[in-house]
């Protein structure tokens, strides 16, 4: 069984919504390509981050349990890892990304419809998936 925290798992996770974030692009489905590339976008940020070092998953509120599953010395019995945000703001602290208001607005979007509704502001960031998918490998 692969660890769903693995680079790999991310990865391939990240590989799965990038090829449904453009398929809903080509529908004209906005509101589902904003759910889809938020989550590739997400999952290729967890990528990148575990592959520098596991523990900058790492959700710093709550319990402690992730940090020490993380570090290998107990085995975690709820998985909590960081959200979109918090992923793409360690990467730029590391330096990985650079601010990108575009990136900002599809992550909004992408909680936004998982909350609600979206609409069709999405249907301009086609780009803004390409590029973070281009930084991010």
């Amino acid at each position: 069984m692969v660890d769903p925290l693995a680079y790999e798992s991310f990865l391939e996770g990240a590989k799965k919504a990038a090829h449904k974030a453009m398929d809903d692009h080509g529908r004209r489905e906005y509101d589902e390509f904003a759910l889809h590339a938020g989550v590739a976008v997400e999952r290729l940020a967890k990528a990148a981050l575990v592959s520098k070092n596991p523990i900058y998953i790492v959700e710093m509120r709550g319990s402690a349990e992730m940090l020490f599953h993380l570090g290998g010395h107990r085995a975690a019995s709820k998985v909590r890892t960081i959200g979109a945000g918090e992923a793409i703001s360690r990467l730029r602290v590391l330096g990985v990304l650079s601010v990108d208001r575009q990136l900002d607005l599809l992550i909004d979007l992408r909680n936004g419809v998982a909350h609600s509704t979206g609409g069709e502001e999405a249907k301009s960031l086609l780009a803004t998936l390409a590029r973070t998918v281009g930084a991010l490998q």
